[in-house]
This record gives structure tokens, sequence and C-alpha cells, in this order.
């Protein structure tokens, strides 16, 4: 059997679309598979790898991709199957590297972005007891986002609009046409304050780390990581790794969640945009009624008002 344990990068297309991390553990001597903190099903024969990895489309429906490949040494490569559509790519694993810290080398992140790629978005977690019994009771009536209310940092990280970065030596501001929310990072040493309400987007600290940006953010109010009602606490903290390509053209951001109240192991997720200057931001155009008027020609608007414990 090939020696997998550790964590390995995962890229599509000859790495053109990054995608994710594949965590190999032996736990009580058992080997098991994590695709950025969730567990997946997989067999191992060999050097032979076949995983099975859940996500959800933009419409909601639960969906798997089949990766089976091979491991030669330090690479694993292989085909990536949508079964739901046949649709099919190439993609590939090699060790990640630890990220070294180098001397600040700042790069202007300027300009407007468009999303490529959300990463992997996987939905079955590892999740604690808590946090497993809010998901089994999770309901769309709870989807903050359907009453046009932020779904906060993480979700919106994600979120299929483009942003605008703003950025001098002391500060950069994302812009988001999603819910028009700002988002501020301070690059100028300071900590976290201890007299700021938790908000949707919460509180960034940044620093460079050569070229790449590594983002702290902390003071979040309760949300979801996405519309499978996977709960973030306000305890919860994000640490993100946003670097740029050779060519200036991408951006990307290594996403992780540390929250330990709700999963036993860090959640990941892996974002990419590009540089888009002839893009327009547009006014974020959301109305709340239909959402609401549908529940009462429903007859669920009474439910609806009896889980507000369990919205956020």
């Amino acid at each position: 059997m090939a020696q997998v344990e550790g964590d390995w990068m995962l890229t599509l297309n000859h790495q053109t679309e990054r995608l994710g991390i594949i965590t190999f553990e032996r736990e009580q001597g058992e080997l098991r598979v994590y695709v950025d903190g969730g567990p997946v099903e997989y067999t191992l024969n060999g050097n032979e790898l076949e995983m099975t990895v859940d996500y959800r489309n933009a419409g909601g429906r639960l969906l798997s991709r089949t990766l089976s490949g091979t491991i030669d040494g330090d690479v694993m490569t292989g085909t990536l199957v949508a079964p739901h559509d046949g649709s099919t790519g190439a993609w590939r694993a090699e060790p990640r590297v630890p990220d070294e810290v180098l001397p600040p080398a700042p790069v202007d992140f300027s300009g407007i972005w468009s999303r490529i790629s959300a990463g992997m978005e996987k939905v079955h977690l590892d999740y604690t007891d808590s946090a497993q019994a809010i998901v089994d009771e999770y309901s769309y009536l709870d989807d903050p986002a359907l009453r046009c209310i932020s779904p906060a940092l993480v979700r919106i990280s994600g979120w299929p609009y483009p942003l605008e970065i703003l950025q001098d030596d002391q500060q950069v501001t994302i812009l988001y046409e999603s819910f028009r929310e700002v988002r501020r990072i301070f690059l100028d040493g300071r900590d976290f304050p201890e007299d700021i309400p938790i908000s949707a987007m919460g509180y960034s600290i940044g620093h460079w780390e050569g070229s790449t940006l590594v983002v702290e953010s902390s003071l979040l109010k309760p949300a979801f990581v996405d519309q499978a009602g996977q709960p973030i606490s306000e305890n919860a903290r994000v640490v993100e790794r946003i670097s740029m390509s050779e060519d200036g053209q991408n951006l990307r951001s290594l996403l992780t969640l540390h929250d330990p109240e709700n999963y036993r192991r860090p959640i990941i997720r892996y974002r990419q945009w590009r540089r888009t200057p002839d893009t327009t931001i547009f006014e974020y155009d959301c109305d709340s009624l239909p959402f609401y008027r549908g529940l009462e020609i429903e007859g669920r608007l009474d439910e609806f008002w009896e889980r507000m414990s369990q919205q956020r």
C-alpha cells in the first residue's frame, strides 16, 4: 500500500484551478481520509485510489464527485467525474509544503475580481455532537440569505458576485457586491479590540508573509458555512492566506475555519478569482418579500416564527 499520510494539495486541470486539501490520517490503526476537513469514503488498493466527495450545486442539490487515480511517489493523478452529468476533469495532488515565514514583500491586490472557483465545497464535515444536532434540525427556513440578511464571511467569500479591493500600506478594504458588505483588514499591527460587537464579517487584522497576505478574523456573529446548515459559533476564528498568481491575473485564498465548538478539525475552503477590470460592481438587489409571501401562501409562517431561535 502506498504511503500517503499527511496533507496533499488538490488541483484540477493541470494545476490551473486549486480545489482544496486531502488529508490522510491513521486513527487507531485505521486510515481515514478527509477533504477540506470533512470525511470521505474511499478505497485504496496498492497505489490505486478512489474517493467520493459530496457538495451542493448553486440550487442546493446534494451531489458528489468521484476522484479515481494512482499514487506514484509524491504525486497523485487521476480523473474527476461528476456522475449527475458525466462531466470530467484531470486532478492532481502533491504533498502540501509547510508555509514558510518570509520577510514582508507586499503585493498590490487592488482591482475588481470575479470568482472562478469556490473549491470543493465539502458538505458533510467532522461535526461535534452539538453541531450534528444543529445540522439535523436545519431547514431552509433558517437560511439568512433568503431573508436578504448577510450570510457572513465564510459563505460570502465563495459567493458568485464580484468584489473590489482597495489597498494602501495600513489597510486592505474589500467591497463585496454580495449584500453590499464592506470589509476592512487592518495592517497597522493592532490587536483585536475588546469593545467591538460581533458582526457578519467580523474584525480582521493582517500581515504579510512574503507576498502572501495572512488575515485573521474573529468577533464573528453566529452563521452557517453554507446552505446545508453547518453552524459557525461566535467563538470561531477564520485564517486566510491570500496570494496572487505570478501573472497578476488570479487571486487565491486558502480559508481555514477554526471552530472547535462545532468541528473536530478545521474546515478549509479554497477560493479563486480572476482580475476583471471591465466588470461593474452593481447595487445588490435583494427583496425578502417573495420569501415571506411564499411562506404565507404555503401556510408556513407560524413554523418560520417558531424556528427563530435556530436562525442566524
